[in-house]
C-alpha cells in the first residue's frame, strides 16, 4: 500500500493495524478511542482531557485555555458536513480546517495548545472526518514536498492539506482500508477509515529528529 502521495510504502497493514488495536497492548486503543463522555458528538469539558490518552498530556493550564476555546470548537463542529472524509466534496473539507481557525487568534497564538492537542480533542467526536495531527504525520506528508512546511502557515491552511492528502490516499486504497476495517471489526475494534489511515502512517514513519 502507499501512502503520502507514494512516498510510504506500507508492508503488512493488517499486522500494524492489529498490533494496535490489541487489548491491554502498547498503544492508545481502545483507552482513546472508546473513551465515553456524554455518550454523544457534543463537546464536553471531559473530551478536553482526551488528548493525555494519546501522549499530549493536558494539565490545568491547557485544560483551561480549551476550555475558552469551546464555544468557536463546537461552532466548528456543528457546521460538519455528515460524509466520512473520503466521501466529503472540497467545501466539506474547508469546514473540517475551519475548526482550526481558533488556533490562529491572536488570544491563543501562543497560549499551549496547539493543533496536535485540539486534533485528539477533536477526533474523538469526527473519528471518520477530522484527521488527527501530530509532529510524525505532519512530517510523513510533507517529506515529499506536495506539502510545504512552511512554520507560519494559518492551522486552517494545514489541516485543509492535511485533509486532501489524507482523502486521496484513502480513495486511491479504497478497497485494502475497507479488508482493514472488517478485519479490525471482527478482533472487535469498529475504526472508521480515517483512524486506520492515522494508524498505518504513525507505525509506519520515523518520529521526527
Amino acid at each position: 500500500m502507499q501512502l503520502c502521495g507514494g512516498t510510504l510504502h506500507v508492508d503488512e497493514a493488517e499486522e500494524l493495524l492489529l498490533a494496535y488495536v490489541e487489548l491491554d497492548g502498547a498503544y492508545a486503543y481502545p483507552a482513546y478511542d472508546e473513551l465515553v463522555t456524554n455518550g454523544g458528538p457534543d463537546l464536553v469539558d471531559g473530551d478536553l482531557l482526551a488528548p493525555s490518552l494519546l501522549g499530549a498530556h493536558v494539565d490545568y493550564a491547557r485544560f483551561v485555555l480549551l476550555k475558552r476555546m469551546l464555544p468557536t470548537l463546537r461552532e466548528g463542529m456543528a457546521a460538519l458536513p455528515a460524509t466520512p472524509l473520503e466521501d466529503t466534496e472540497d467545501a466539506g473539507i474547508v469546514d473540517v480546517a475551519r475548526c482550526f481557525a481558533v488556533l490562529d487568534e491572536p488570544v491563543f497564538v501562543r497560549a499551549g495548545a496547539r493543533g496536535t492537542i485540539v486534533s485528539k480533542v477533536l477526533h474523538r467526536k469526527r473519528p471518520d472526518l477530522i484527521p488527527l495531527y501530530d509532529s510524525r504525520i505532519w512530517t510523513a506528508y510533507t517529506v515529499s514536498g506536495a506539502i510545504g512546511r512552511g512554520s507560519h502557515r494559518p492551522w486552517v491552511e494545514v489541516m485543509q492539506a492535511l485533509c486532501h492528502s489524507m482523502r486521496a490516499d484513502i480513495r486511491n486504497n479504497r478497497d485494502e482500508f475497507e479488508t482493514l476495517r472488517k478485519t479490525a471489526e471482527e478482533g472487535g475494534a469498529r475504526l472508521t477509515l480515517l483512524r486506520i489511515l492515522d494508524i498505518l502512517v504513525w507505525m509506519s514513519s520515523e518520529p521526527p529528529v
